[in-house]
């Protein structure tokens, strides 16, 4: 004897995309071509010897350490975390209070958002954005509200060429507006904001009495001709009390697989966070927390950070000459590891689709993974499907991620040098 059994989803899922996100397409798609991937952004360097160090040592402990640490985070790791952001923030953040940890970043980005959202909410989001954000308010029962950053010319020459227009900022609050994202440096273009156009945003948050969360995961990656330095949105006069700031071991030190990431704040926003993050993960994988710690520890006492902004400026320059001399324009970021390049030189069949879009940029996406054997991933994804995706924008551009072996960024630049060898392929379609 049989029976049937529903198999309707939540309409919780309904807002998302069914097809997965596509950072796991593009990825299973260079796979089946033997494509070089330059577009999901996991790092293939090296991770130094101290960092692998902590790990193993935290893995020989023999019996505490690999039991549940404090479900708001393991005491080393919230006390340098403490230590680490105190001149940068500009005040000694309480490690108990203060700061929880969370399984990645983008655990915090959810969890922020179950705290602060109520059904109805809306959100401020700047497009391009991370497509975690738009999915994390909508499974909270809130609705993205989408304001555009933008290039002021085509192509742009820097990310400091993309601007937000505070103006359009302060048109997209309502009475149900909650809260802004504001991503620092940005992912995909690599801005770094300035202090001038931080306040912007945070007297619109004041003015509106607005929470802002600040992704700030690549807070650590700003590089030496970026003519901004790294300014947290919480060291802002009057922003403390009304942000909450999101890191990334992951992103600092390279290692995406640990999934560590935290929440920082006032105590009543944190403490609202910890509320959901108790009942969604409880805690973060013990051992890795400690070696985390260890490691904040070791780097904070060394050059780690200058020395990695230098690999990777390095990296991105190297990459950055790969996609100009084949008629790929790049914008030269300041922040991040992503380049945005500029497709429009690339001709692409007319007949060229893909199963999950038309648009052009996930067809130039496509072709360059299928013919060319070089994988980026198309920017439509981080816009507002019901929009058109920003116009077109993202249609003429393909984030590249220079966070890759100078092995296999050569290793792309020899297979696009071959394909764009003949001019003619270069004509615009």
């Amino acid at each position: 004897m049989t029976s049937t059994v529903s198999t309707k989803s939540s309409s919780r899922l309904d807002h998302l995309d069914k097809s997965g996100t596509v950072f796991a397409e593009m990825t299973t798609l260079a796979n089946t071509h033997k494509a070089i991937n330059l577009g999901q952004g996991f790092p293939t360097l090296p991770v130094p010897s101290f960092i692998r160090q902590a790990a193993s040592d935290a893995v020989a402990n023999e019996c505490m350490g690999h039991q549940y640490t404090r479900s708001e985070g393991n005491p080393r790791l919230v006390n340098v975390l403490s230590k680490f952001y105190a001149d940068k923030i500009g005040r000694v953040l309480n490690p108990l209070t203060e700061i929880i940890t969370t399984v990645g970043a983008t655990e915090a980005i959810y969890t922020s958002m179950q705290a602060l959202v109520s059904p109805g909410d809306e959100v401020i989001l700047m497009q391009p954005f991370y497509d975690s954000y738009p999915a994390a308010i909508e499974l909270s029962g809130g609705k993205p509200v989408v304001v555009n950053l933008a290039p002021t010319r085509t192509p742009a020459e820097s990310s400091a060429d993309w601007k937000l227009d505070i103006n359009e900022l302060r048109r997209a609050v309502t009475k149900k507006t909650k809260a802004i994202f504001i991503n620092n440096p940005h992912n995909p273009v690599g801005k770094v904001w300035t202090r001038e156009e931080l306040l912007e945003v945070g007297q619109v948050a004041q003015e509106f009495d607005l929470v802002v969360i600040s992704d700030e995961v690549y807070e650590t990656l700003v590089f030496s001709d970026s003519p901004e330095k790294m300014v947290k949105f919480a060291c802002l006069p009057g922003m403390f009390e009304r942000t909450i700031t999101l890191g990334s071991i992951g992103k600092m030190f390279g290692v995406t697989g640990w999934k560590i990431g935290w929440c920082l704040g006032p105590a009543d926003l944190i403490r609202s966070c910890w509320m959901i993050h108790q009942f969604n993960t409880f805690a973060v994988v013990t051992p890795l927390q400690e070696a985390a710690a260890a490691s904040l520890e070791k780097a904070i006492e060394t050059t780690y950070f200058a020395d990695t902004v230098k690999t990777y400026q390095t990296h991105r320059d190297h990459l950055v000459s790969v996609l100009a001399r084949n008629g790929l324009k790049p914008t030269i970021p300041h922040g991040g590891y992503f380049v945005m390049a500029d497709t429009t030189g690339l001709k692409l069949p007319k007949s060229l689709t893909t199963t999950t879009s038309t648009r052009r940029d996930y067809r130039a996406c496509h072709f360059m993974t299928t013919e060319i054997g070089v994988t980026a991933i198309p920017p439509s994804a981080f816009y507002e499907r019901k929009v058109g995706a920003g116009g077109d924008v993202p249609g003429r551009h393909a984030r590249f991620a220079f966070c890759k072996g100078l092995d296999l960024i050569d290793g792309a630049g020899e297979r696009l040098d071959k394909y764009f060898g003949d001019k003619n392929k270069r004509q615009k379609i």
